[in-house]
């Protein structure tokens, strides 16, 4: 029991320490990359509304308009999804600021 209390206690007093930076090149690469893959992204968003827009034009001539909006919804939905998919990963990527040059 007392091996138990005492690796407990001992795993509080740990200080972590601070991160290492990546080189100057593969954080300049990675944010590059994220730029592009953001632009890609932002991109296709507007492609995909100005389709859901051609195909509202062309129901609502037929009077079916309808059915694309269910096609907006969904296109809202993935806009979301991308959105809090860049917040997510531009959190895993930023350069820390506390962080130790090797």
């Amino acid at each position: 029991m007392n091996l138990v209390l005492d690796v407990a206690t001992t795993a509080t007093h740990i200080v972590p320490m601070a991160p290492y930076c990546l080189p100057t090149e593969a954080q300049n690469a990675l944010d590059t990359a994220r730029f592009w893959v953001q632009i890609a992204a932002v991109a296709l968003a507007v492609i995909a509304l100005i389709l859901v827009g051609i195909g509202m034009f062309f129901q609502h001539s037929r009077g079916d308009g309808g059915q694309m909006l269910s096609r907006l919804g969904w296109w809202i939905a993935g806009v979301v999804l991308v959105a809090a998919a860049s917040g997510i990963v531009s959190i895993f990527l930023q350069v820390p600021t506390d962080c130790i040059q090797r």
